[in-house]
């Protein structure tokens, strides 16, 4: 998603580019003109991402060369664009060159096509900000203030429903949210597996078994993989990239500079990663190193199964399993119900259901909940369970969004929201995930606050 800020010189447009992009990369000042080019960099809003364009100020009056090249660049941007935002300032009122803009607006959708735009005042944070801008002819107003940043909550909710709307309108006569060429090429892409683990536990005798040939070397020494080797195969219809990476030690065990740089290039690898799989020799599980990795893949966001390699040497595996999983549930309370599936690469048992739960979880990981479902879902779970009080006074929770897939990301708004509980903000998640069947699949819930921007700043 494309948004472009479109305004007159010096209402805050840099401020504003810069508070969403998370940078200081617009160069900001009292002087008016300051931007002459338009400039996209990446945005984020609480979890939700999209291109932001930044344009010089329109001069719908001036007919020098300069003003004329600097609206061609405006222009250019609402061209990109799927959606508009119009920045004035609240401290002022609607000026007759806010309107001469509106105008301008109005006449550049004649050429490419409408946007929906949404009207930004801002310079909102103190009592001045009372002064509404008279309407422009435009439907959303949004009071704000880029400096303080306020009011970015009600921008979030209405960047998140014209999102949704562009989604269902995939064929509008500009570029679209959702462009069917790029999904193609998402859905096309194969999905990333990479098997890490301490040396020695059968990682390439794994991948030799699933692709059916000894294509990885594979010895008693551990150490024998070190660089990263990723291996295209398809299952179910769908094309997999294989990634070995080298044994996973301690770093004070990695005293060999070759290998040293084996890990990090293994861990480049992880980050890269859609599913990872954690293989383990089912006779000492659980080791320190494993669990070190299992938390960093953790915090990636990855989905994580754990692979009991050498089930062929431990007689009753399916006991051993069951107390392994019992310490896995201890270990990972965060996640419940991680995947620990019983493998033997020497004798190639187990490994179709290595793919099997991977997909699953792939499947699930890459899922979006509707906002209506998703908030219905919130209702009742606040109702069975409400908030606890802060210092005697409720927490009032809001509205839930989703923001992100892969992992499922959500941002939920609340007033008060330093006060509540981290037990029950786990109570959301783990309901989240049994409702909507997330079983197995990292979750993230962020916290915001929601912001007043008529209160006066301190």
């Amino acid at each position: 998603m494309k948004i472009a800020i479109i305004g007159r010189p010096n209402v805050g447009k840099s401020t504003l580019f810069n508070r969403l992009v998370g940078q200081k990369s617009a160069i900001v000042g009292d002087v008016s003109g300051i931007t002459r080019d338009r400039k996209s960099m990446k945005a984020e809003l609480f979890g939700l991402e999209f291109d932001l364009l930044d344009t010089p100020g329109v001069d719908p009056f001036s007919k020098n060369s300069l003003a004329v090249s600097m609206n061609g660049q405006s222009l250019a941007a609402i061209e990109e664009s799927d959606l508009i935002f119009f920045v004035v300032d609240a401290t002022e009122g609607a000026t007759e060159y806010d309107k001469a803009i509106a105008s301008w607006i109005r006449s550049a959708f004649k050429k490419v096509g409408n946007r929906p735009v949404i009207l930004l005042k801002n310079k909102s944070e103190g009592k001045t900000s009372l002064h509404h801008p008279e309407t422009l002819g435009f439907g959303e107003e949004i009071a704000i203030s880029a400096e303080h940043k306020l009011g970015m909550d009600e921008v979030f909710e209405a960047i998140s429903s014209y999102s949704s709307s562009l989604r269902s309108n995939v064929g509008a006569n500009h570029s679209p949210l959702l462009d069917p060429q790029a999904a193609a090429k998402e859905d096309d892409a194969p999905i990333r597996i990479a098997i890490v683990g301490r040396p020695n536990v059968g990682k390439s005798t794994l991948i030799n078994a699933i692709i059916g040939e000894e294509r990885l070397l594979v010895g008693d020494q551990a150490g024998i993989t070190r660089d990263s080797i990723s291996l295209n195969w398809k299952f179910k219809n769908r094309d997999i990239s294989l990634i070995d990476t080298a044994g996973q030690r301690r770093k004070s065990k990695v005293d060999e500079k070759v290998e040293a740089l084996s890990v990090v290039d293994a861990w480049k690898h992880v980050r890269q990663a859609h599913i990872v799989v954690i293989l383990m020799d089912i006779q000492n599980p659980f080791e320190k190193q494993d669990m070190t990795i299992a938390r960093k893949v953790f915090d990636e966001g990855k989905i994580l199964i754990f692979g009991l390699n050498k089930s062929d040497a431990v007689e009753n595996p399916d006991e051993v399993l069951k107390t392994i999983k019992r310490r896995a549930e201890k270990e990972f309370a965060q996640l419940p119900e991680v995947p620990c599936l019983l493998i033997s690469a020497k004798e190639k048992k187990g490994l179709i259901r290595i793919f099997n739960v991977a997909l699953d979880l792939y499947d699930n990981w890459s899922r979006r909940i509707s906002t209506g479902a998703l908030n219905k879902w919130f209702q009742a779970a606040i109702s069975q369970n409400p908030p606890p009080l802060a210092n005697g006074t409720p927490i009032k929770l809001k509205y839930i969004s989703q923001t992100n897939c892969k992992p499922p990301t959500f941002a939920l708004f609340a007033n008060r929201v330093e006060k509540l509980p981290t037990s029950y903000e786990r109570y959301l998640l783990n309901h989240l995930r049994k409702t909507f069947n997330f079983v197995g699949t990292p979750l993230r819930i962020f916290l915001r606050q929601r912001e007043n921007p008529y209160d006066r700043q301190s």
